[in-house]
């Protein structure tokens, strides 16, 4: 069989496919010791969860108007300037002397993410009638993939050139990504469906289906966000692991994404139902987070890492069942605002988990892992309820919501 390099996607994904995976491997490169490098510069614990969190704020300032503008102009024109200014905040961190100029970097890159809600957009548009399948390989295997080799180059770099080096590889992927996308042509939105229902965020809210499972995702991402946030300095200064070879482990969260990616893509209560397997997901990382703070092993931490692979994993899933849901004239904002709480998330649980670090190093990953578990049982019952509910009535019509 001819090796194609869109992976039988199509053209249009395919450009997808290698933006994501580019985009993703430019975060691998340098989010292992993202934490450690703030600390680096000055920053003590405490400032490194508020450094952390600043995305959170800067996020929905930038998105929301800023997804308004791309749909009345050039949308690919909009990301290649966007994530210009994000690859010069990544040499801004780079040659940083001290952490407040990393607030930087944080605000620029903030203005870098508007790349994932379009792109998700863009992906469902083009999906045809397996869209479990066209997220499962843009936004989980293909990124995920990138980042199974990115922390290990990025380790080598490290050990050579110093956690600066990171940054700088960073750069060169973000480069490599932007080239797809200048490839790519988005649509833009009129601010109309088809049938005139108005697109805004107050439309999607108002769909109690989409609003109920962007609250299931933001609880489910803050939980597991707060075991997250500060594992690489409990490795470093708990374990005794350098930057190098936490950098290294990394990689194992995206063999743990690809894994469960192929898995939910072949296994058919998976493939029917993507909340399922998100539910599953974010079990078998709230577990890596056990593991993680009662073992010390390198082999056991490195399975740990495979299992924290399952946010990465769960992300994607509620993506995917996002996708199915929303309809199309407001799927942007949909996606949008999906990224918008998740990033958020992401953000805020490293203020939660930097005030139970001074509690104990240990406790941020105890709190993510009984959370996690908590998520995983919301997730089952909400998406049952959600099936039973669809079985018995449609969906509500977003055009009689507005």
């Amino acid at each position: 069989m001819r090796w194609q390099w869109h992976f039988g996607l199509g053209r249009e994904l395919g450009y997808a496919f290698w933006a994501l995976t580019f985009f993703e491997a430019t975060l691998g490169a340098y989010a292992p010791i993202w934490p450690l490098w703030i600390q680096d510069r000055g920053a003590p614990i405490a400032v490194v969860g508020l450094v952390l969190a600043s995305a959170g704020i800067f996020r929905p300032l930038i998105m929301i108007p800023g997804t308004a503008y791309l749909d009345r102009h050039n949308g690919r024109n909009v990301l290649l300037a966007c994530r210009a200014l994000s690859l010069v905040g990544l040499l801004i961190a780079a040659f940083a002397r001290s952490w407040e100029i990393l607030l930087v970097t944080v605000f620029l890159n903030a203005l870098g993410e508007l790349v994932f809600p379009t792109i998700h957009a863009y992906i469902a548009e083009h999906a045809g009638d397996n869209p479990v399948h066209a997220f499962n390989m843009t936004i989980t295997i293909g990124p995920a993939a990138g980042l199974i080799v990115t922390p290990l180059i990025s380790g080598l770099v490290i050990s050579l050139g110093g956690m600066q080096a990171a940054f700088l590889l960073s750069a060169v992927l973000t480069l490599i990504a932007m080239a797809f996308v200048s490839r790519m042509t988005f649509t833009g939105s009129s601010g109309h469906g088809s049938d005139g229902a108005a697109v805004s965020y107050k439309a999607v809210i108002q769909h109690r289906q989409i609003r109920e499972m962007i609250f299931v995702f933001g609880g489910t991402i803050i939980s597991l966000a707060i075991g997250v946030a500060l594992l690489s300095n409990f490795l470093e200064l708990e374990r005794g692991l350098s930057p190098g070879t936490i950098a290294m482990l990394s990689s194992g969260a995206a063999v743990g994404t690809v894994g469960f990616g192929l898995l939910s893509s072949r296994i058919g209560r998976f493939r029917r139902s993507p909340l399922l397997a998100a539910a599953v997901a974010t079990s078998l990382t709230a577990a890596g987070f056990l593991i993680f703070s009662t073992q010390t092993a390198l082999v056991l931490m490195g399975l740990a890492y495979v299992m924290r692979g399952g946010l990465f994993s769960t992300w994607a899933l509620f993506l995917a069942a996002l996708g199915n849901l929303a309809p199309q004239h407001i799927r942007s904002r949909a996606f949008t605002l999906m990224e918008i709480v998740g990033g958020s998330s992401m953000s805020f649980g490293p203020v939660i988990a930097a005030q139970l670090w001074d509690i104990d190093p240990v406790a941020p990953l105890i709190a993510g892992a009984v959370l996690g578990f908590v998520m995983a049982t919301v997730i089952s019952v909400w998406r049952r309820r959600a099936e039973l509910a669809a079985s018995v009535t449609p969906p509500p019509d977003l055009a009689s919501a507005g």
